[in-house]
């Protein structure tokens, strides 16, 4: 599987456990996000950036937090 399948592969599923358990307000939001960036930077930083990348305002949030804290 390519990096940009795997990329895909995993906003699916994260899109699809947001709309099964629908975040109340942005907060809630943001701490999903934050517990997935962390999981998939645990398994490759660059992955998880594109992934965060690419799931709106908060998602964008966490990539660049993960870029400063990984200093890139």
């Amino acid at each position: 599987m390519s990096k940009r399948e795997k990329v895909n592969t995993i906003i699916s599923e994260i899109r699809e456990f947001m709309f099964e358990f629908r975040p109340q307000n942005k907060s809630d939001k943001e701490s999903m996000l934050s517990y997935f960036s962390s999981m998939l930077c645990a398994l490759d930083t660059d992955i998880a950036i594109e992934v965060m990348r690419e799931l709106g305002d908060e998602g964008k949030h966490q990539a660049l937090a993960i870029k400063i804290n990984y200093g890139y």
